[in-house]
């Protein structure tokens, strides 16, 4: 089994956000915790990496029914 990392990361991403104008998202990854903030401000928001995850495997899952439908809808 790998270590688990302690180290916390943070980085400016090249997404952008409407916030009190147009500014880029800063991500930090803290232990499982996903922290987002619009650059210059205070305000954050935190996820669960392990949600995120399960997040992501269900649109994927939503995304391949959808096109099974459509593809069965042209024939």
């Amino acid at each position: 089994m790998s270590k688990h990392c302690t180290t916390t990361v943070t980085r400016e991403t090249s997404a952008f956000v409407r916030d009190r104008g147009i500014r880029p998202v800063i991500a930090t990854l803290s232990g499982s915790l996903l922290i987002l903030r619009a650059k210059g401000l205070r305000t954050r928001e935190t996820l669960d990496i392990a949600a995120c995850y399960e997040l992501a495997v269900k649109q994927r899952v939503f995304q391949e029914k959808a096109e099974k439908r459509a593809a069965r809808r042209r024939r």
